[in-house]
């Protein structure tokens, strides 16, 4: 894990701090203002089925703020599900494993 962790390129100043101001001061996104190229990214165009995995003790993104997608895509297949664990935890903890996998591939089979 600690491999993964630290496996990471670096990330130039200026772009982390404008991410930052963009998604999380000014919440951009949510607001339909931030562009890729010429297209403007609206959430509501995400009409195809879509699966919200989120960990319920996530300190970096909080439940809320995964359940909030629901209320903002535009999809008619939304499902989500919640696992306790971590914002790391939910991938590497033995529950986890034991968990998250079948649940993503049983809402994949079934689509």
């Amino acid at each position: 894990m600690e491999k993964w962790i630290f496996d990471s390129p670096d990330q130039a100043g200026e772009v982390f701090r404008q991410f930052v101001k963009d998604f999380f001061q000014r919440n951009k996104l949510i607001k339909g203002e931030v562009s890729i190229g010429a297209q403007t990214v609206n959430l509501r165009n995400i009409t195809m089925p879509m699966l919200n995995v989120y960990a319920t003790q996530d300190h970096l993104v909080p439940p809320a703020a995964s359940r909030a997608l629901a209320a903002l895509c535009g999809s008619q297949d939304y499902t989500e599900h919640s696992f306790r664990g971590g914002h790391i935890g939910i991938y590497v903890s033995a529950r986890a494993q034991q968990e998250v996998p079948p649940t993503i591939a049983t809402w994949l089979l079934a689509r």
